[in-house]
């Protein structure tokens, strides 16, 4: 689905006088909440240099949202979210350089493995109605209860809105636990 048959199907489900531009507005903020409930991941590797501490990530990396760093056999932790001994490897990763630090470094050429979870990277425009939602394919009609929730909302049917609201929440958690199912061995 893209943006335009997403607010034409929640327009019918909720007769509005909302502009477009809050539309968008929302959706954006729809499009975030997703990946906030439903935790997708998503693998990068890198190429480990002996003696070589910083790794520079892709963009879509977040401190929050690393899960598993691995390099050669060994698990490094994080050292801004985990109690940590002095003997125990460890990482930190700085959101604005997007730089991966690892302690001690790696001592020989080795593969490293970072999982994350996906986030959502696009921002919708008012003007750009066919670009589609950052979720899976299958997730994208929940964008439409989702955004008919606020309509309700602006609409004072609280009714309506708690309908809505519950339908998409529903369908976000299961895929949550479907994700969830998917990652642990």
């Amino acid at each position: 689905m893209i943006l335009s048959e997403i607010i034409n199907q929640a327009d019918m489900l909720v007769p509005n006088g909302a502009g477009t531009a809050d539309k968008v507005i929302q959706l954006n903020a729809i499009n975030q909440d997703f990946f906030n409930v439903v935790k997708i991941p998503k693998i990068t590797r890198f190429t480990c240099i002996p003696a070589q501490s910083d790794y520079e990530l892709p963009a879509d990396v977040r401190q929050k949202n690393i899960d598993k760093v691995l390099v050669g056999m060994f698990q490094y932790q994080s050292l801004d979210r985990n109690n940590v001994t002095p003997a125990q490897n460890v990482y930190t990763f700085d959101d604005q350089t997007h730089k991966l630090s690892l302690f001690p470094a790696p001592y020989a050429d080795q593969e490293g493995f970072l999982r994350y979870h996906r986030i959502s990277t696009t921002v919708f425009a008012a003007d750009k109605l066919e670009v589609a939602p950052d979720a899976p394919e299958e997730y994208h009609w929940s964008y439409v209860p989702a955004l008919a929730a606020y309509l309700a909302h602006t609409q004072d049917d609280s009714v309506k809105a708690a309908n809505y609201e519950s339908l998409y929440k529903a369908t976000w958690n299961v895929a949550a636990q479907n994700y969830q199912a998917e990652g642990t061995p």
